[in-house]
């Protein structure tokens, strides 16, 4: 018999399919920008492609911001997460958090 896939692990594989298929546009997009540019030296070849780029930079943007707020996000949680650890445990700034097990000995 054959097992059904869970929801969930259908929505992870169309949300993997649309992020791949958008990684593939914009590649072969930057790919075609470059491979015309490098035939075509000219700034006036330079303004055709960039005016016919623009629109594609909030892509872009959207795409590079989510891991990166992401990151950020992280990052001030687990500066929060230390802080609210050493203040449970009143711990001082500058003392490394294995020090304590020296202690204990």
């Amino acid at each position: 018999m054959a097992s059904v896939p869970s929801p969930q692990r259908q929505d992870d594989d169309g949300r993997t399919a649309a992020f791949a298929f958008l990684w593939v546009l914009i590649g072969f997009k930057v790919v075609t920008m470059v491979l015309i540019f490098v035939h075509l030296r000219t700034f006036d070849s330079f303004l055709v492609l960039a005016a016919s780029f623009w629109f594609w930079l909030p892509v872009v943007g959207f795409l590079i911001a989510g891991p990166v707020i992401f990151r950020y996000r992280l990052l001030r949680l687990r500066a929060r997460r230390e802080q609210l650890r050493r203040s449970e445990w009143m711990v001082e700034q500058d003392q490394p958090r294995d020090s304590r097990a020296e202690i204990r000995g």
